[in-house]
């Protein structure tokens, strides 16, 4: 097993895309659809993700942002289907979760004293709001799955 995240083997041209932070893929939010897609043409499931700020000096989660549609997923069900499923339930809770909050200014709000001196130095709420996402093959699904059965 490596510690290699499997994040790092999607195409080059989503990492090109990508923060990576303490061994975490990031991107923007508006390049979510692109990871998902990505992860779920290479066979990956989708586990999903939460809103962050990166910026100098600052990683920070607001967890309370976040998406996890392979939790939907029954495991049952054949790995292609559920690759397939979660890749679509991706796409509806990126958009839901968008619908429901603001993300800019979740940032600002959980992370004041980082971010308003990153903002009145030149920097830009854009550039400081990212979205971790995660992606599992079968073979780690598999040892998932079989960790839960031994609790």
């Amino acid at each position: 097993m490596t510690d290699t995240p499997l994040e790092a083997q999607l195409p080059a041209h989503i990492l090109a895309k990508a923060d990576v932070q303490h061994g975490e893929y990031a991107w923007k939010v508006k390049d979510i659809p692109e990871v998902v897609k990505a992860a779920a043409d290479m066979n990956l499931l989708n586990l999903g993700g939460q809103l962050q700020v990166r910026i100098p000096g600052c990683i920070g989660e607001c967890d309370w942002v976040d998406a996890d549609p392979a939790a939907m997923v029954p495991p049952d069900l054949p790995w292609e289907v559920r690759v397939r499923m979660a890749a679509e339930l991706s796409h509806q809770e990126m958009a839901d979760l968008q619908q429901h909050f603001d993300f800019h200014q979740q940032i600002r709000e959980a992370f004041p004293v980082h971010v308003e001196p990153y903002l009145a130095s030149g920097g830009t709420i854009e550039d400081a709001t990212w979205f971790v996402w995660y992606v599992m093959d079968e073979a780690g699904d598999a040892e998932h799955q079989a960790s839960l059965t031994e609790e």
